[in-house]
């Protein structure tokens, strides 16, 4: 159970890490159209179609595996911590329930329309050109399944009274490791 765990949260990890790669790409992307349009006056092409295409969705949604790993998605527990322990572990076996089931089906339904936009080739039209923008539509299939897969998984071991193998990936930073020592 453990290595299924940690292979689910090696996945989920990596498409975290391709949004922080997003995120350097459209800072990269922006700070070069702003000095090409304020130092030559020839902005490129088309950079807002793909800050909003293509970098935004992926950061927006690739992370949704993660963040059920680390159970950094919105949840209210006021009621639930007064609670005897057994009617939590009910309610928690509920939710993942709910939240696997629905993530599944938006990540169906969001891949049936990835497919669609893939077999008709759909683009955008901007000053450079037609842009193809069908590569954006798998985001968010790829996030929501995911996070059922995710929250699936953590009922499975829940209900098996079982550790889910999940792990938050630490990477150290080796500055701070070094400053840690020196103190």
């Amino acid at each position: 159970m453990k290595a299924v765990g940690r292979t689910i949260s090696w996945i989920t990890e990596g498409a975290s890490g391709i949004a922080g790669i997003l995120v350097i790409l459209m800072v990269i992307h922006v700070f070069l159209d702003v000095l090409m349009r304020f130092i030559f006056q020839t902005p490129i092409d088309a950079t807002i179609l793909y800050v909003s295409v293509f970098y935004m969705i992926g950061v927006a949604f690739f992370p949704l595996g993660s963040l059920e790993v680390k159970g950094n998605h919105i949840s209210v527990e006021l009621l639930v911590e007064k609670l005897p322990g057994r009617l939590q572990k009910i309610l928690s076996v509920f939710a993942l329930l709910v939240t696997s089931v629905v993530a599944a089906m938006v990540a169906v339904r969001t891949g049936q329309e990835a497919l669609l936009k893939y077999s008709i080739g759909a683009y955008s039209i901007e000053a450079s050109g037609r842009i193809i923008t069908w590569p954006s539509y798998f985001y968010l299939p790829i996030g929501f399944g995911l996070m059922a897969l995710v929250s699936a998984w953590k009922m499975i071991a829940t209900v098996m009274g079982r550790d889910s193998g999940l792990r938050v990936l630490q990477i150290e930073d080796p500055y701070i490791a070094r400053s840690n020592r020196d103190v």
